[in-house]
C-alpha cells in the first residue's frame, strides 16, 4: 500500500475517532475531487470553484447533519454511521 493511500485511510479513521470523541461537534472529511490547481500540476478535472462545492456544502451542515462521515464532492460516503453505532451500543 503506498503513503498515501495509507494517510487517507489514517485521515479517515482520525475523522471517525474525533467525531466520536467530540458528539458536539460535526467533524467530517471531505474530497474536493481532482481540481485543476498547482497541487495536481494543473491536470485535474474541475475547475477551483466546483471543488469548492463540498466544503462549503459540509461547512454548512445543519447541527443534526452527518458526522464522522467522507464526502467526496458533494456526495455523502457513510464511511462509518456514528449515530448508528451509538443507538446499538
Amino acid at each position: 500500500m503506498s503513503a498515501y493511500k495509507l494517510s487517507k485511510a489514517a485521515l479517515n479513521a482520525y475523522t471517525r475517532l474525533t467525531a466520536k470523541k467530540f458528539p458536539n461537534i460535526i467533524v467530517n472529511c471531505v474530497h474536493p475531487g481532482h481540481v485543476v490547481a498547482d497541487m495536481t500540476s494543473q491536470t485535474g478535472f474541475i475547475i477551483v470553484e466546483e471543488g469548492a462545492k463540498g466544503l462549503v456544502m459540509a461547512t454548512l451542515l445543519p447541527n443534526d447533519g452527518p458526522f464522522g462521515v467522507y464526502f467526496d464532492a458533494t456526495n455523502f460516503i457513510n464511511i462509518f454511521d456514528i449515530k448508528r453505532m451509538n443507538a446499538l451500543q
